[in-house]
């Protein structure tokens, strides 16, 4: 009985057509109005949504007039309560309703939305939304719809069970699709199932009606005979021949359109075939006298039942085209037709069916041989009328890329070379499509692409700084050359070789590594090794065995020098080397913290070496390196240091000059130049003076006749500059500058002459005398009188200034000095003292008598010697004398005088330089009247 049950239930789903996805039902219910202000609101909002609805075409949404006729048929109407949209929902046969309230607060519009799974009678989502204005309810439709949908597969994601948890069944699913329910299911734990029976009935008890028997744990119901609720349970056939209750139902609405008489198909014209469907062109019938919805579409394999599945609504035009596709399986053939939807629900029978082949099966192989990164493949049949894809994924992953397609009429063939890698396995399919459909899969074929052999009889030889690579070329078209791979320190099953470089050309067989790559390896180190075949994509192949060198060590550490000072240079002495292929010792030095270089290379027979080339007060370092006859050298020796023998002599070449000393030193080498110093003798800081910059000058002047002084002793010291670094100071030297000159010699001053001294000495012979300066006590200090630029003037006369002459008969003392050509002065004189020649005495004994009608005047004689004449002055009173006569004698007779008249009269002296004494005494006289006629 088993084997007979088996065979039936293969013969039932061999015959079974595919499954189509209808699309899910959903009707809009009008908005309640929770306030008076809100009344009418809702009516731009849903006449957006539905605009949005119908445009994406992703859910069969219920116009408002089928929405109306159907709750008019069966007495319900659109009503917010959840119990009586389940109702009117199932009555409707709707899978959705949309359903809610809508009010205004605070001018802000708010909609409370709620969805209502009518398949499943439940509340699937309760969700608000808010509108500033009545202009956003039309603007954010989009919006909502899109949040809708995602509710709406939120809920389908999610379908409740009906039935206990200890069920044979661990679930049990029914999704209604237009006119057909998706069923699905799970098993607990009850043994080996051999099948499925299910049952289908109006009722949650029944009674049911067999409707099936399958192997898998899915079926899809397509022959519900009408609209409504319908229930399903499902009984287990084990493989023992035990029949198990599942102990779940499921249930699902569905809306199943009857055919009716009074309504007529439309007419196909005719149609085109594509790889997975077909389009239909009709006519609609013009015996229809109902108003005429939408067309539906439906396919099925002759005899089978009919599936829809385009639906498409009536708009007015005399003829129509709808495309199908995506819905058959290969090379079979199947039926297409279409009905008529009138606006009141009814529906004709399908019109003449038409009757197509699908595409034919594509059996696809790859045979031949393999290639590098290159995949044949062929497929039968090998001409065709469609073109074909074909796609490719890597083995073992899951997702398909398309690597190619090939136009209609080609010859079964193509060549994958996209993106492929080496020594992978690939998985290849193919499709026919065309613009609007594809065919199934073929069957899946897999192809490895070639990777290169290894190279064989790989080996090393290690050398100086070196490792020498050999291996047999890898006997294959394909190879473009090699690839090598190395490291080095300790080699274990988890170490990782770097690459290190390409060897281009098929036949290389060598490398030396350190030498052809230009990149010398360490000394003594082992490296490790490995080459691979590469090809033309610069892809690699299997890998050689990895092999190990070593490279030659350097020679063992050089014994340490010994230093010594020998006339004036440094000696050094080191051990000679135990080895046998020493070839020379490189001797390295530095100088203090500088860096160390390289100085000579003594052959391996001598171990001594005087070095002369030295810097002066250095820390003079030493070390020794010995190096072999294939260029390799030890480790430096030990270092030795001793102090420079060379330093810096300081003398003075010539000093007691004007403002300058000279000086000089040895010349020494390995240096920048020098730095001279100078200080006050005396003093302790010390002046950086001169800072040269050519180490070859080996003397200078200081002659700075800013900062020296006359007769100044001055201390002198030099360091080498070298770099940033600068030696100890040299020996310190004493040079001293020309003192500032003596004073003149047999300064004197000539007396007795008239408002003038003259003033004489002898002039110094030194040529750095620039000339002299005079000075003149006034008020117990000597004033500059004057200053003679002339160093061989001897003589200066003193007249007093223009407005300050010489006084007569006064004494005047006077001193000078020489100054130097620095303005220097020199040692003042000792005082030299004149006296002007004084104005004559004053007249004694004057005397006026009348002898009318003169006046005669008498003095005494003056004591002079150089007495020119006497000066009479007369004046009627002695407040206003004037000149009146000079005279040569002591007396004088005025002969101009008037009777009874007063007269005054006065006398001076006057020289023969001019020179006029002071006035005498007065004489007064007053004359006698005199008669008329006297």
């Amino acid at each position: 009985m088993h084997a007979v049950m088996l065979r039936i239930v293969v013969l039932v789903m061999l015959i079974l057509p595919a499954a189509t996805q209808a699309k899910t039902s959903l009707a809009l219910f009008n908005l309640s109005p929770a306030s008076i202000d809100a009344i009418g609101l809702d009516g731009d909002l849903l006449f957006s949504m539905r605009k949005e609805l119908e445009r994406s075409q992703t859910y069969q949404l219920l116009s408002r007039r089928q929405m109306e006729e159907g709750l008019y048929r069966i007495g319900g109407a659109q009503v917010a309560d959840t119990q009586k949209i389940i109702e009117y929902g199932n009555g409707l046969g709707v899978n959705f309703v949309l359903s809610g309230s809508i009010d205004i607060k605070r001018a802000t519009i708010i909609v409370d939305f709620k969805l209502i799974d009518v398949s499943n009678g439940r509340e699937a989502a309760i969700w608000q939304e808010s509108f500033q204005t009545k202009g956003e309810l039309v603007s954010k439709a989009p919006e909502i719809v899109k949040s809708l949908e995602r509710r709406i597969r939120r809920a389908q994601s999610v379908q409740p069970d009906t039935a206990t948890a200890n069920a044979a069944l661990t679930s049990f699913s029914s999704v209604a699709k237009g006119e057909q329910v998706e069923l699905t299911w799970q098993t607990g734990d009850v043994g080996t199932v051999f099948y499925y029976n299910l049952y289908r009935g109006d009722s949650q008890s029944g009674p049911f009606e067999f409707v099936a028997n399958t192997m898998e744990s899915r079926y899809v119901d397509t022959g519900i005979a009408q609209s409504g609720t319908v229930f399903y349970r499902l009984d287990i056939i084990l493989d023992n021949g035990d029949e198990l209750d599942g102990g779940l139902i499921a249930r699902a609405s569905v809306s199943k359109t009857q055919a009716s008489a009074d309504v007529s198909a439309p007419s196909i014209l005719q149609h085109q075939v594509y790889v997975n469907g077909v389009r239909l062109d009709f006519v609609p019938s013009i015996a229809n006298k109902e108003k005429t919805a939408a067309y539906q579409v439906y396919y099925r394999e002759p005899g089978g039942v009919w599936q829809p599945t385009v639906k498409i609504e009536d708009t007015g035009k005399i003829n129509y085209s709808v495309t199908a596709v995506n819905l058959l399986e290969a090379n079979k053939r199947y039926e297409f037709a279409v009905s008529t939807l009138t606006a009141s629900g009814k529906e004709s029978a399908p019109s003449a069916p038409v009757t197509v082949t699908s595409a034919p099966i594509v059996t696809l192989n790859a045979s031949g041989p393999v290639k590098t990164r290159t995949i044949d493949l062929q497929w039968e049949p090998r001409a065709s009328e469609y073109p074909v894809r074909i796609e490719r994924r890597g083995a073992g992953t899951e997702n398909w890329q398309t690597v190619g397609e090939v136009k209609a009429g080609h010859n079964g063939t193509f060549t994958d070379s996209k993106g492929l890698e080496d020594g992978l396995i690939y998985e290849y399919q193919v499709r026919l499509y065309d613009q609007f459909s594809a065919s199934a899969p073929s069957n899946i074929t897999r192809k490895e692409t070639k990777k290169l052999a290894a190279p064989e009889e790989f080996s090393l030889s290690g050398g100086v700084k070196s490792v020498h690579l050999y291996w047999q070329a890898v006997n294959d078209d394909d190879v473009t050359g090699y690839r090598i791979f190395r490291t080095e320190g300790e080699l274990n099953q988890d170490t990782l070789l770097d690459e290190l470089t390409d060897v281009k050309g098929r036949d290389k067989t060598q490398f030396v590594d350190g030498t052809d790559n230009g990149k010398p390896l360490k000394d003594g180190t082992t490296y490790h090794y490995l080459v691979v075949a590469l090809n033309q994509f610069n892809g690699v192949g299997f890998v050689s065995e990895t092999r190990s060198a070593k490279t030659k060590p350097r020679p063992g550490q050089a014994g340490g020098p010994e230093l010594s000072i020998e006339s004036g240079a440094i000696a050094i002495n080191w051990p000679v080397s135990s080895e046998i292929d020493i070839r020379q010792y490189r001797l390295y030095r530095r100088w203090n913290n500088a860096s160390w270089q390289e100085i000579v290379a003594v052959p391996a027979s001598e171990s001594r070496y005087t070095d002369s080339n030295l810097k002066p007060y250095a820390q003079t370092s030493y070390y020794v390196v010995a190096e072999d006859k294939d260029g390799l050298r030890s480790d430096p020796s030990p270092q030795a240091t001793i102090m420079s023998p060379d330093v810096i002599t300081l003398s003075v070449s010539a000093q007691g000059m004007l403002r300058r000393n000279e000086l000089s030193w040895t010349e020494h080498k390995n240096i920048d130049g020098y730095k001279l110093y100078r200080r006050v003798q005396g003093t302790s800081n010390w002046a950086l003076i001169a800072n040269i910059t050519t180490p070859t000058i080996t003397q200078y002047t200081d002659s700075d006749r800013k900062d020296l002084a006359d007769g100044v002793s001055y201390e002198y010291t030099l360091t080498a500059v070298d770099g940033d670094q600068e030696t100890p100071k040299s020996n310190t030297v004493t040079a001293t500058t020309k003192p500032v000159p003596p004073a003149p010699e047999n300064f004197a001053a000539q007396s007795g002459e008239v408002k003038r001294v003259t003033l004489t000495w002898q002039p110094l012979a030194d040529s750095d005398v620039k000339g002299y300066k005079v000075y003149r006590e006034d008020d117990g200090k000597y004033d500059l009188l004057e200053t003679i630029n002339n160093r061989t003037a001897g003589r200066y006369v003193d007249e007093g200034s223009f407005f300050k002459k010489l006084k007569d008969g006064e004494s005047y003392r006077y001193r000078i000095l020489a100054f130097n050509q620095y303005d220097a002065n020199g040692k003042a004189s000792d005082i030299a003292e004149a006296k002007t020649k004084p104005v004559p005495a004053r007249v004694n004994g004057l005397s006026a008598t009348e002898s009318a009608p003169n006046v005669v005047l008498q003095w005494q004689a003056g004591s002079e010697t150089d007495i020119d004449y006497y000066q009479v002055y007369r004046g009627s009173g002695c407040s206003n004398l004037r000149k009146l006569a000079a005279v040569n004698s002591t007396n004088y007779v005025d002969t101009d005088v008037s009777g009874d008249r007063s007269y005054c009269y006065r006398v001076s002296t006057v020289d023969k330089d001019k020179l006029e004494g002071s006035l005498s005494q007065s004489a007064e006289i007053t004359t006698v009247p005199r008669s008329e006629g006297n």
